[in-house]
């Protein structure tokens, strides 16, 4: 009997502690959110941050970003030619630039022997490829997406 008493006055209770715990802690952050906020609007916030940092840590983001320069990243590009004539990958580079100059997409003429192929772009994913080619498929009806190694700039 007594143990069904103090089950159900924990049962009565607990609810209400509850409660008024989340109105406090509700009214708390408000007031701290709206102080701020009136901090904000009335111009008096003049602090400054200062940053200290190991010295070190400057030379590793270094380091990191150096090696993404010259690392690359499976992707895709979209080729506009290939075949065996190198005057004729030249030509397709050059009316590409002349057609497409504002797409502001990099052209490059890779040699894998015997053939010359003209790609443009560096994707990091297929639809972004996909996108740009249905541009591209006006003047370069031949061209199509190739999975690549791509540097990221």
């Amino acid at each position: 009997m007594k143990i069904s008493g103090l089950i159900l006055l924990i049962i009565l209770i607990l609810p209400i502690s509850l409660f008024s715990q989340t109105e406090k802690g509700a009214m708390t952050s408000t007031d701290s959110a709206s102080l701020f906020i009136n901090r904000l609007e009335s111009g008096t916030n003049t602090g400054k941050v200062k940053v200290i940092q190991d010295p070190r840590l400057t030379g590793i983001l270094r380091k990191h970003v150096d090696f993404n320069k010259t690392s690359s990243v499976p992707g895709w590009r979209i080729l506009i030619y290939k075949g065996r004539e190198m005057t004729r990958a030249n030509q397709i580079k050059a009316d590409y630039e002349e057609s497409f100059s504002q797409l502001d997409l990099r052209v490059i003429i890779e040699y894998n022997e015997p053939d010359f192929s003209t790609l443009v772009g560096g994707f990091r994913t297929k639809e972004d490829a996909y996108r740009y080619k249905q541009k591209l498929s006006v003047k370069f009806p031949q061209a199509y997406l190739i999975p690549s190694r791509i540097t990221l700039d």
